[in-house]
């Protein structure tokens, strides 16, 4: 088609410059007309780009020629129609998108890559109390609990963020696409909150409700243990204190970790010192550890701002554990400042984890060794309370074992909580 215009529109200047030149020639100036004739050619060709110059416009109509001009105006209709089909259809993708969007359940909030919102579904404006003049603010300029800003800052959204907002429990989860772009999900998870709390709520008053009777039960075993009893009988009121002593830890580490599942993690925390409060530990193990050493691999003084007895419970779960399992070998805590915060590991020499068990050993009850446990003890929540108190430092628990080669049980307290310190 291209090569037909072009042919037309040549010929149409050839005729033209040789019309020129014939009317010359008529009169004995024919290179005058040949010149004429080129210039006519080029006025007409002048008036069609004027032509379609306005055209483009929109302020005449196309222009209506058989050559380059009209070659050119007819692509540019035939692009413009394809342009706005292509438009029109992407309007429609948008559109479905949109009501796609605004008939989720869960708010969507997409963030460009600095962080500043371009868009919202009416979800996220009743949860997080979004206005539609906020498109463009910064995210966490509209949510500014610390929890999320810190969350929002890390760039680390491998894992979903609960936190409460005007007596509202959400739950975030920031998930990258495109280019540096991110699409946040909120979920309202008040409701289940509150199942949990009523579970925590119900484990919490029926470990109390346990306490008096076993106290009265430890009691009266008590005196009969100090009383002259048949072997058989002795032998059988020691199984019983045994099981009650069993009963008594267990009922006392359901309500240390019902405590610090309902604890806030945004009180307000104290400023202790790390170090020291691993020797306190350690001094504290020495009537129960036996022939196991418990070494601390530093001296140096690390204050950390966070809550004491948290910690020092989470400490005595993690050395009491790998004193039971640890064979009686020596048990050693490093403590080290990094870059991160400060790392803490508590380290055994004992058999060590089969890996099948290391993703579950934090859940309550849960056991590796059935069979080990009527010799070692314990009531399988240990780890579960370390779990707890570790997250109330905003710190994960990590665990590293090989059979054979013992265990590492490691956190990281995250440098905003140490303070400065030599």
């Amino acid at each position: 088609m291209y090569q037909d215009a072009l042919q037309r529109e040549l010929f149409r200047v050839g005729i033209i410059v040789l019309a020129g030149f014939a009317a010359g020639w008529s009169v004995g100036y024919s290179l005058y007309g040949l010149l004429i004739g080129l210039v006519v050619s080029q006025i007409i060709s002048i008036r069609h780009a004027a032509t379609i110059f306005k055209w483009s416009y929109r302020q005449g109509p196309a222009p209506q020629d058989s050559g380059l001009i009209g070659y050119s105006a007819d692509r540019i209709i035939r692009r413009e129609k394809t342009l706005k089909d292509r438009l029109l259809n992407q309007a429609k993708m948008l559109q479905r998108y949109n009501q796609g969007i605004e008939a989720l359940k869960d708010g969507v909030v997409v963030l460009d890559s600095a962080g500043h919102i371009t868009t919202f579904n009416s979800a996220a404006t009743r949860m997080l109390y979004l206005r539609k003049d906020d498109n463009g603010q910064h995210i966490t300029h509209l949510i500014r609990t610390p929890q999320f800003v810190r969350y929002f800052r890390s760039s680390d959204f491998s894992e979903p963020l609960q936190f409460d907002l005007r007596n509202v429990s959400l739950q975030v989860q920031i998930t990258e696409f495109g280019i540096d772009q991110k699409i946040m999900l909120v979920r309202d998870v008040t409701e289940r909150k509150r199942v949990e709390t009523m579970r925590q709520d119900f484990i919490a008053d029926v470990s109390h409700e346990l306490r008096t009777p076993l106290t009265v039960i430890n009691g009266y075993l008590e005196m009969l243990s100090d009383m002259d009893t048949p072997a058989p009988l002795s032998k059988a009121l020691a199984q019983m204190d045994s099981q009650a002593n069993r009963m008594t830890n267990l009922v006392n580490d359901l309500i240390q970790l019902s405590k610090l599942e309902s604890a806030s993690r945004e009180r307000d925390g104290v400023s202790f010192d790390l170090t020291a409060l691993c020797h306190q530990v350690a001094g504290e193990m020495k009537g129960y550890s036996g022939d196991a050493e418990v070494r601390i691999n530093t001296e140096r003084s690390l204050i950390v701002d966070g809550f004491k007895e948290e910690m020092h419970s989470a400490l005595t779960n993690l050395v009491t554990n790998a004193i039971k399992y640890g064979d009686g070998k020596q048990v050693d805590i490093d403590i080290a400042p990094s870059d991160r915060g400060i790392e803490v590991a508590v380290t055994d020499q004992g058999p060590g984890i089969p890996p099948e068990h290391l993703s579950r050993v934090t859940e309550r009850f849960y056991r590796v060794d059935e069979s080990r446990e009527s010799t070692v003890g314990g009531s399988g929540l240990g780890l579960s309370i370390v779990k707890h108190a570790l997250e109330h430092h905003d710190a994960e628990l990590k665990i590293e074992s090989a059979l054979g080669q013992g265990s590492t049980f490691s956190f990281v307290i995250p440098s905003f909580r140490r303070e400065n310190n030599a």
